[in-house]
């Protein structure tokens, strides 16, 4: 999602562009959430919607994700050991549904006309460059579309159209996912956008500033350059930016933290070579969501991606992550890909709240709700989240789990044992995939026992058992701001000790009537 909070460099309003005194729903952020949610909205004839965010959605995730519409091909040993596991993870099962329709709205304003859906299916492929989590996930992913009776079949990797790799780091097995498949992010936004303008949805090439409101209701927003616009309420559906956009009205210790989870990936015009059709993709590993390449239409596709959680919202990225991304693309994908030329280099920020999960619902001033947080998979859950958020603002009842709640203590779905071995598998993913050298008489059970006692270590310091995802306890153990931000939220918080499911509706107040 865009950046609201941060200074444009563009010109602030086109001339003779609206200047609204008020609205009915202020969106601020204008990635895939926050324009599906303006979509419903209007369908919905809910008054008038106004969408702030600049145009250049630089430090956002939407414009720069693949937009795998898969759910199971994400699954990994965690998706469905708990109940709260599941149930994010049923979230995308339910969203995968909403997307056909959502495409037949859109197609007729995508951009050129091109289709927006380029992929119908895709193919997971496991091969031995990694390490253990592989077979792990791969395992996993195979069993929950067993569990969910969702279609696949295992087959010869060579069978797999473009898929050409280094012989070395050829795949094992495949198994073909006909039923998930990706669509084009950038042209679904900008077909979400004139869809929007013609029916009426007023989008401000602005930054939000400030949101403004007494110690019970939030009443209007400020942008950038001082102007207010008030609204009867305020939906911060900004990406990683949320969290301190609420804190300039509400600065309370208990809010989830949200961390940028930067990312990098890729698009590349075919210059030889068999073109691929569908989706390819390593399962989960080494901290992100595997290495993919996805069709994107005229020759061109998409390699991704990248995932390192920082401490600065940026909207460039590492060499480091360039090298890995372009490389292994290479030997893992295609080895045509070497001549590939590159068209457009994305990066974005994922919001990564420190439980995992996404924060979606009323926050306990009347008026603001918050809608962030959904990780790697908020493009996919857009649609139906917006319907969601759509009736909580009509005061109807929602269509998900109050679990997401923003208002919450730490859902908890692991204990510090299980966060301590996940750590270590991708730790050892990650070593494995990017060909670390270690001393010859090192083995992996030697780099097994460093990381583990890298991991333990960080829970000493950090003085708590409540059990972190690999990604955060990677982050706070390499970034002294990043565990003192993740120490102190869970001391405020009173989590340090303590980590329960939430039972029941949110501590908000709700919308206005």
């Amino acid at each position: 999602m865009s950046d609201p909070t941060a200074k444009s460099t563009e010109p602030e309003f086109a001339a003779g562009a609206e200047r609204p005194a008020d609205a009915s729903v202020v969106i601020v952020g204008n990635g895939a959430l926050g324009l599906f949610l303006a979509d419903e909205l209007i369908e919905r004839q809910m008054g008038s919607v106004v969408v702030v965010g600049p145009s250049h959605r630089d430090t956002g995730a939407s414009h720069a994700a693949g937009a795998m519409l898969g759910c199971f091909g994400e699954t990994t040993a965690e998706s469905l050991r708990t109940e709260a596991a599941r149930t994010r993870f049923e979230l995308g099962v339910t969203a995968h549904d909403k997307w056909p329709a959502a495409l037949r709205r859109l197609q007729e304003f995508a951009p050129s006309n091109r289709p927006l859906q380029t992929a119908t299916e895709s193919h997971v492929i496991l091969n031995s460059i990694g390490a253990e989590l592989d077979n792990v996930n791969f395992a996993a992913m195979i069993d929950a579309l067993d569990q969910y009776e969702k279609p696949w079949t295992e087959i010869d990797p060579n069978d797999i159209p473009g898929y050409r790799p280094r012989t070395e780091q050829r795949a094992l097995r495949a198994i073909h996912l006909p039923a998930e498949g990706a669509v084009d992010a950038r042209g679904v936004l900008a077909a979400l956008e004139r869809r929007l303008r013609q029916r009426g949805a007023i989008f401000i090439d602005q930054t939000v500033r400030k949101l403004i409101g007494s110690d019970e209701e939030v009443t209007a927003v400020e942008l950038a350059d001082g102007h207010r616009i008030e609204a009867g309420n305020v939906v911060v559906a900004a990406g990683v930016h949320s969290e301190s956009l609420v804190r300039t009205v509400l600065d309370v210790p208990e809010l989830m933290p949200i961390f940028p989870g930067l990312g990098f990936a890729m698009i590349a015009r075919r210059t030889e070579g068999d073109p691929f059709t569908s989706v390819v993709r390593t399962p989960n590993r080494g901290f992100a969501c595997g290495l993919h390449v996805v069709p994107q239409g005229d020759g061109l596709e998409y390699y991704g991606a990248t995932n390192r959680l920082v401490h600065t919202i940026s909207s460039v990225t590492w060499m480091a992550d360039v090298r890995f991304l372009a490389q292994y693309s290479m030997h893992q994908l295609d080895e045509a890909v070497a001549t590939h030329e590159v068209v457009n280099w994305c990066s974005g920020n994922r919001p990564v709240t420190l439980d995992g999960f996404p924060t979606i619902g009323w926050m306990p001033l009347s008026g603001l709700y918050l809608m962030t947080g959904t990780y790697r998979d908020g493009f996919h859950c857009a649609p139906l989240l917006a319907e969601h958020v759509a009736n909580e603002l009509q005061g109807k009842s929602g269509i998900i789990d109050p679990i997401f709640q923003p208002m919450r203590k730490p859902v908890e779905t692991r204990t510090v044992e299980g966060s301590i071995g996940e750590y270590v598998e991708h730790s050892l993913a990650a070593w494995f995939e990017t060909g670390a050298q270690a001393a010859p008489q090192m083995t992996t059970a030697h780099l097994t026992d460093y990381y583990r006692t890298m991991a333990v270590r960080v829970y000493e310091q950090l003085g708590t058992d409540y059990a972190l995802g690999p990604d955060i306890l990677l982050y706070a153990q390499g970034n002294l701001h990043g565990a003192r931000r993740v120490a102190r939220y869970l001391r405020t918080s009173g989590s340090a000790g303590e980590a329960a499911r939430p039972a029941g509706v949110g501590t908000g107040t709700g919308g206005k009537q």
